[in-house]
This record gives structure tokens, C-alpha cells and sequence, in this order.
């Protein structure tokens, strides 16, 4: 198709259009690209020529160093630092590759970008469980610091994240003057941490938290090439001509991707229900503990329940005298009716004074 066939086959009167399309051609006004403007974009994104070899270097080389970072942050529970890793982190460019090949039905540049970020994974959790291995120290599966163990139990709230941060990432793909905020989408996202996480925790054994991470990432993945793929596809970027030859194999080409999106909003939906359900129960049992003993206080609690039976077990301080667990084991039983088993520690808590002249 020449360029007249393209203009006159885009070209709409303002009565023809629709008011979608009319907002959508505001757009293009305000952000005008060029073909050889798109062209140069999407070879920094996914490069097809003799530029790749060097870019595949440099990717390789920063997702190497940024899961070292990310993953020695994590093992010394430094937030600093592992926000210095996302900073690092290449990740972010294949993965609008990756959406913007989809819009214009690139094979050749969805399959390289698709096995870049495959690799790109795989390698990060192989760094991640060397340095692990190498710097673990004293850690275990059961003494995970909290940097970790924030990245093992994702949530709802994490899947309306990074569909956030892709819309951001094609926001500022697409328009040209907003290139400063990548590095906010990147540190806003976090891809390369749950990758670390999955290497650091499969080294110390918990298989569970590692998959924990790994749905974690896989839903940053999909989340960001599918709302990136929505941005570019009604913003400028994809020309007229390709969205009329795309627009009846756009959802063909999107489904899959929404499909995914499906997968993982069931797992993460039931985990952030239980959450909350635990979170109710904490503070149920936190104000059985004040009936009980008005002068308690809990200085730690780990609480869980499931169906009919329930497990609690905390650290109280107290001044007065201690009073028996049953007490309080049959206050929470008679409240929920369920079945409990109940561990207290007491920390008695002594004032001492001495006054002299």
C-alpha cells in the first residue's frame, strides 16, 4: 500500500467520525510521528540490525548487575538498594517491545523480544540464587528478611499496579517529550526484585514463596504489554494504514494476553481475600485480648485461620498478674466458633525506682 492508497484510506470528514475517533484525532494533532520516527523507536526498543549484537550485550550485562543488586538488597533488607536495582533493570524496554511488535503484527521483532524477555528471566533467577548461595549467611526459609517476604505475596493491589505502570510505559513511549518518567515506571513496577526473589528463596528452600514471586512477576508481565499494547494502539504511534489492516486481528492477537490476565487475577484475588480475612481476625483476637486483660499489651501476633479451625500465637507484656490462656482461648472460640489452638508468651513488665538525698 503507497502512501496516497494509506492517506486516502484514513482520511475521514469530521460528519464520518466518531467521537472515539474524533478524541483519538486531537491526539495525533498534539503528538504528530512520522513513519521514520516510529521506525527509529521501535529500533531502540528491539533493534533489527547489525545494532543488536551490542544491545544484547548491554541487556545481558544490566540484568546480571541489577539482580546482584536487587538480590543482596533483599537478603540485607535494604530498600535503598533494591530500588537502586530497579533503577538498573533493562527489563521495562523488551517488554513495550514486546507491545508495540503486537500492535504492528512484527513477528520477527514479537518472537525476539518475547525470547529476550525469556531469557532475561531465566537468568535473573539463576542470579539471583547464586548470590544467595554465595552471600546467604545466616538465613533461612524460616527467617526471610521482610524485604523478601513482601515480594512472595502478592495482591490485587499489585495486579492494579503494573496495569498502571503499562499504561505509563506506553504513555511515555508515546508521547515524546515524557521519556524522563521511565525510570519512575521502572522503580513504580519492580520487575527484576521478584525475579531475585525466586532465586533467593528456591536457594533457602521455600518453594512456595518462590512461586509467590514468580506470580508476582507474571503479572507484571502481562499486566504492562496488554494496558502498553492498549495505549499505543489509540495514541498516535501506530499509523492509520496498520490500524486498519490490524484492527480485525487486534483481538486475536490480545486475547491470549487477556486470557493470562484472567489466570492471574484468580490466585491473586483469593490471596487478597484471605488476607483480609486474616487481617479481620487479628484485630477480633486483639480485642478479645483487651477484655481479657485491659493491662496486655501484644507485643507480637501471628494469626491464621482456616475454616472451622484456627491457630494464634503471640508475645504479651503485661503488669498485672498472668492470667490463664484458656480464658482468652475460649472468649475467641465462642466469637467465631471455631476450633483454636492459642500460644502465649508472656514478657512481665517491672518498674523500679530509687530516689536518695
Amino acid at each position: 500500500m503507497n502512501s496516497a492508497d494509506r492517506s486516502d484510506h484514513a482520511v475521514k470528514t469530521p460528519i464520518e467520525m466518531t467521537p472515539i475517533e474524533s478524541i483519538w484525532g486531537k491526539i495525533r494533532e498534539r503528538e504528530p510521528w512520522t513513519d521514520e520516527e516510529r521506525e527509529t523507536t521501535l529500533d531502540e526498543l528491539f533493534p533489527n540490525d547489525e545494532r543488536i549484537i551490542p544491545y544484547l550485550k548491554r541487556f545481558a550485562t544490566l540484568m546480571i548487575l541489577s539482580t546482584t543488586i536487587a538480590a543482596f538488597g533483599l537478603i540485607a533488607n535494604s530498600a535503598a538498594v533494591v530500588i537502586g536495582a530497579m533503577l538498573v533493570a533493562p527489563l521495562m524496554t523488551p517488554m513495550l517491545a514486546l507491545a508495540a511488535s503486537l500492535m504492528y503484527a512484527q513477528m520477527k521483532r514479537f518472537l525476539g523480544s518475547l525470547t529476550l524477555i525469556f531469557l532475561g528471566t531465566v537468568g535473573a533467577i539463576i542470579t539471583g540464587w547464586l548470590v544467595a548461595k554465595l552471600a546467604g549467611g545466616a538465613l533461612t526459609a524460616a527467617s526471610l528478611s521482610p524485604e523478601l517476604v513482601a515480594r512472595t505475596t502478592p495482591s490485587l493491589l499489585d495486579l492494579g499496579i503494573a496495569v498502571a505502570a503499562g499504561l505509563a510505559g506506553g504513555y511515555v513511549l508515546t508521547h515524546k517529550g515524557a521519556g524522563s518518567s521511565l525510570p519512575g515506571v521502572a522503580i513504580a513496577v519492580a520487575l527484576v526484585p521478584p525475579l531475585a526473589t525466586v532465586g533467593v528463596a528456591l536457594e533457602f528452600g521455600s518453594v512456595d514463596r518462590a512461586l509467590g514471586a514468580l506470580l508476582l512477576y507474571s503479572t507484571n508481565l502481562i499486566a504492562i504489554v496488554l494496558s502498553a499494547s492498549i495505549v499505543m494502539f489509540i495514541s498516535g504511534f501506530v499509523p492509520d494504514y496498520v490500524r486498519q489492516i490490524a484492527r480485525g486481528h487486534l483481538g486475536l492477537r490480545l486475547l491470549p494476553w487477556g486470557l493470562a490476565l484472567v489466570l492471574v487475577a484468580v490466585p491473586l484475588g483469593l490471596h487478597t481475600r484471605s488476607v483480609l480475612e486474616d487481617e479481620a481476625f487479628v484485630r477480633n483476637v486483639t480485642e478479645a485480648v483487651a477484655e481479657w486483660d485491659p493491662q496486655a499489651e501484644i507485643i507480637e501476633i501471628d494469626a491464621d485461620r482456616t475454616g472451622d479451625r484456627a491457630t494464634v500465637s503471640m508475645t504479651v507484656a503485661t503488669t498485672s498478674d498472668l492470667k490463664p490462656a484458656w480464658q482468652l482461648a475460649e472468649t475467641i472460640t465462642n466469637n467465631h466458633g471455631i476450633a483454636l489452638d492459642l500460644d502465649i508468651r508472656y514478657q512481665r513488665e517491672a518498674i523500679d525506682a530509687a530516689s536518695t538525698n
